[in-house]
């Protein structure tokens, strides 16, 4: 898998979770007009493919490709662990988020910008049609599934979304998180995802720990770079999409 694990969690718990734990929460839109557009909110960010280059050497995964599986568990297979202390630029976290061969990874024209106050912007596009197969491939399936079904079911197309806010990672603990803003096409979620944070981030602790080999001890944003220090697989292979 060509990302950076538990990063997709842990910026604000903004991407994936928030979509999945708003069926938990019951919030169900009354009409499909209400997520308007599903074109990501220019952030600025661009990136190359050094910036690529550069930031998968950091984190020191060997990615390879599967040809099949009978099942979204299969579709992906991690191995080993290696510790890591890296940091990364704006742009490379941007490029790692988009490069994506897995076949269930669920986002995707993402762009992520480190702000001069050390807040935190994403914005992108949610492929509904794979949240279903990333749950059930990190064994993250439960009794809430049925909920969560229902929900997705209404969402029209892949909404994109947006969100601003502060979140850091110290001693393996998320911490300083404060959600500002929250979106998902015209719909401004930004309370509900307030009222409902710690119950967020019960669940980033959850996805977290379903990746194997993966371990987050700090996570920091400032001056327009991302510090990571922790632990990734030693090798990934995956189902391309």
């Amino acid at each position: 898998m060509k990302f950076l694990k538990g990063l997709l969690i842990t910026i604000g718990a903004l991407v994936v979770i928030i979509v999945l734990v708003l069926g938990y929460l019951g919030f169900v839109p009354g009409v499909s007009n209400l997520f308007g557009s599903n074109k990501p909110k220019n952030l600025g960010v661009t990136y190359t493919q050094a910036d690529y280059d550069s930031a998968h050497l950091k984190d020191g995964t060997t990615h390879t490709i599967i040809p099949s599986s009978s099942s979204p568990q299969g579709s992906i297979i991690f191995s080993g662990s290696h510790p890591v202390n890296a940091v990364y630029t704006q742009a490379e976290i941007t490029a790692l988020f988009n490069d994506r061969q897995w076949e269930y990874y669920p986002l995707k024209n993402i762009q992520i910008r480190i702000n001069a106050d050390n807040t935190e912007e994403i914005s992108g596009i949610v492929l509904t049609n794979r949240l279903k197969g990333y749950a059930e491939a990190l064994n993250l399936v439960g009794s809430n599934q049925a909920a969560i079904d229902k929900y997705l079911n209404l969402i029209p197309g892949n909404p994109a979304f947006y969100a601003k806010g502060t979140v850091e990672v110290e001693n393996g603990q998320i911490v300083n998180t404060d959600i500002t803003d929250f979106k998902i096409g015209n719909l401004t979620l930004t309370k509900q995802v307030q009222d409902n944070l710690q119950g967020i981030i019960s669940h980033a602790y959850t996805e977290m720990a379903a990746y194997p080999g993966f371990e987050m001890t700090t996570l920091q944003f400032s001056n327009g770079e991302v510090k990571f220090v922790g632990a990734l697989p030693d090798s990934a292979r995956v189902i391309a999409k």
